[in-house]
């Protein structure tokens, strides 16, 4: 049996978990005044790529007013990212394997999509770099991407239990020492 990656979405302003999002705005908090709520806040947009993150379930039954997107970025650019830090190729391998595998628990990866139509290069998502944005937005910011993807099952569901991974570590200040 056969377990498609994506689905190709066109000039669709239907939006759901696990939904690709090029050129999306969030907004940036800059500067904040604490002794005047309100007030002095300094802020700008930044556009990044990201994938939707808010369960489907809420989405369609509008029970949400903003979406949760994680940033990604194409593997390709991440391996220049880490040449650019001063990683060596085999360091670059190991990385993106460790991610493969999940061993980064702050990082997941998604496959690539080829077809005669339509390519996108394997992603990278950073559970580090979340963002919310209006649902409205978001829709409008999809349908504009024309031709995107969607994460189909299992791999949306497995995208979201390594996001939940991800916020459920707890650390203890002391590990437990038995003693012979």
């Amino acid at each position: 049996m056969e377990y498609p990656w994506f689905e190709l979405q066109e000039n669709s302003a239907d939006i759901t978990q696990g939904d690709i999002v090029l050129n999306c705005p969030v907004p940036i908090l800059k500067e904040f005044d604490i002794t005047e709520p309100g007030q002095n806040v300094q802020a700008e947009i930044a556009t990044i790529d990201g994938i939707i993150l808010t369960q489907a379930c809420d989405i369609a039954n509008k029970k949400v007013d903003n979406i949760i997107l994680c940033a990604i970025t194409a593997k390709s650019d991440f391996e220049q990212i880490q040449r650019n830090q001063g990683r060596n190729e085999k360091e670059i391998k190991k990385n993106i394997e460790g991610i493969i595998k999940g061993q980064q628990n702050a990082l997941h990866i998604i496959n690539e999509y080829k077809s005669e139509e339509f390519s996108q290069d394997y992603y990278i998502i950073n559970f580090k770099d979340i963002f919310s944005v209006p649902v409205e937005i978001a829709r409008e910011i999809a349908k504009r991407n024309g031709k995107r993807l969607r994460l189909c099952p299992p791999y949306r569901e497995h995208l979201s239990q390594a996001f939940a991974r991800y916020f459920m570590r707890v650390g203890l200040p002391i590990n437990i020492q038995i003693s012979d």
